[in-house]
């Protein structure tokens, strides 16, 4: 009898698994939902309110509204996206390198790492001390510590040192191919993506140069030449793969919360900017944000790009040498790139050397070319994050912040030095930081 019981209960335990809900997912199944999930990120609600801070949309509606004003609410927007980067792509990254470190998919473990330091090095840029070495564990960790911004930016170096020596091992087994999404399995593509990654994020602790064991200017340089030689190389989320996929940005653009800036409009005004027509339409007289070039329902997010690592390359050298004339021709490398991938190639020649002349010339003065090169930086960089952080770092493009940014989760109304931590963090996680940070607070790299 007893015999029969167990017979019986190991074909009912085998009878009720569900083939259809696998306990393990496939890192090739992993890879493309973790790209999606990313540009997601990169293009939703955080980007719209920095763009707010920096003076590319103004908030005239719902939640965009009182962030015009820098009151911006813990319990919402940014409670979603904090949670939103964890439980997304930064917990399935996890799960995605588990698994191939597991499997020894060395290609899908170097896309993985190199996914993570993105995504660290947008949380961070954010929000300053995030957690990180206890993170990322579910219900065996609900409440782990905040790492020091130093150690984050730390960890994001040696994520992309590790993803570079991965991805340059020789194997037979599981490569990406269709399942990736942005290179479609070119590992010399995802190489230079990590280097390109390295630049940036070496660039964003040029205010802690003194205080550092390296030059985060040569180093940037040094990165630089092993990645991008041209637009083709950028890492860029195509929306459009399927019918019901759109930007959510170009989803976010219809509900006419935000509009154009009339500081950025302005400037590409005076500047007699092309860009101008490209990136805003024109509906019944009136500048709109919806139909430009990032605003369409199939607009790519572009995660890093060419002409953003010329404009690295350009602010490194004046730092490491003022005169030095290869900055001058990496400014206008990037503004030519910039130019043409916003028009998709229909601004001539012309017009391109024309522009370049009139506002991309250096004179060998440091703050003036700084200036010029983040101004140009802040033009090319529109709908990205990155311009806060360039902001916050040089303190060009010179803005004016908005009226009735001054109370108290903002003191002196100046523009905002940081995002506010969440609520359910606040509640539930004593270890956040206390007491909680205005986001005038500066944090680790923000050194004033």
């Amino acid at each position: 009898m007893a015999s029969m019981i167990f017979i019986s209960a190991c074909e009912l335990e085998e009878a009720n698994i569900n083939k259809n809900d696998p306990t393990e997912v496939p890192v090739n199944v992993l890879l493309p939902f973790n790209q999606e999930r990313l540009a997601d990120m990169m293009a939703g609600p955080l980007q719209v309110m920095t763009g707010i801070f920096m003076q590319y949309y103004e908030g005239i509606d719902n939640h965009p509204h009182p962030v015009q004003s820098y009151i911006v609410n813990e319990a919402i927007y940014v409670d979603w996206e904090w949670n939103d980067y964890y439980n997304g792509p930064m917990e399935n990254l996890h799960q995605m390198l588990l698994k191939a470190e597991e499997d020894s998919a060395y290609y899908y473990i170097g896309i993985g790492k190199t996914l993570m330091a993105l995504c660290l090095g947008n949380v961070s840029s954010l929000w300053g001390d995030i957690p990180y070495s206890e993170a990322l564990l579910g219900s065996e960790n609900l409440k782990p510590k905040y790492d020091s911004q130093q150690s984050i930016y730390e960890s994001i170096q040696q994520l992309l040192d590790d993803a570079i020596i991965e991805f340059q091992k020789t194997y037979t087994g599981l490569k990406p191919a269709e399942d990736d999404l942005v290179f479609n399995g070119d590992i010399d593509q995802w190489i230079k993506t990590a280097y390109a990654l390295k630049a940036r994020y070496y660039m964003h602790l040029t205010k802690r140069a003194n205080d550092l064991s390296f030059n985060p200017s040569q180093m940037a340089l040094n990165a630089i030449a092993n990645s991008f030689v041209d637009s083709s190389d950028d890492l860029e989320y195509q929306y459009g793969f399927s019918a019901a996929e759109d930007n959510p940005f170009y989803s976010y653009s219809l509900t006419n919360y935000i509009i154009p800036n009339s500081f950025y409009t302005g400037l590409l005004d005076d500047l007699d900017d092309p860009r101008k027509s490209e990136l805003f339409a024109v509906v019944f007289g009136q500048i709109n944000i919806i139909g430009g070039y990032f605003t369409k329902n199939t607009s790519p997010v572009h995660m890093m790009t060419y002409h953003e690592l010329k404009f690295i390359e350009a602010e490194a050298r004046i730092r490491l040498n003022a005169s030095d004339p290869e900055a001058q021709n990496a400014l206008q490398e990037a503004v030519s790139a910039n130019l043409l991938k916003i028009s998709e190639g229909s601004i001539s020649d012309t017009e391109i050397t024309d522009y370049l002349n009139a506002n991309a010339v250096l004179t060998g003065d440091f703050n003036t070319d700084l200036q010029t090169i983040i101004t140009q930086k802040y033009i090319a960089m529109y709908a990205s994050t990155e311009s806060w952080t360039d902001y916050r770092r040089t303190g060009f493009p010179q803005l004016t912040p908005n009226v009735g940014g001054d109370h108290n989760q903002n003191p002196g109304g100046g523009i905002p030095r940081r995002m506010p931590y969440c609520q359910t963090e606040r509640l539930y996680n004593p270890n956040v930081p206390s007491p909680l940070p205005t986001l005038q607070d500066r944090f680790w790299w923000d050194v004033e």
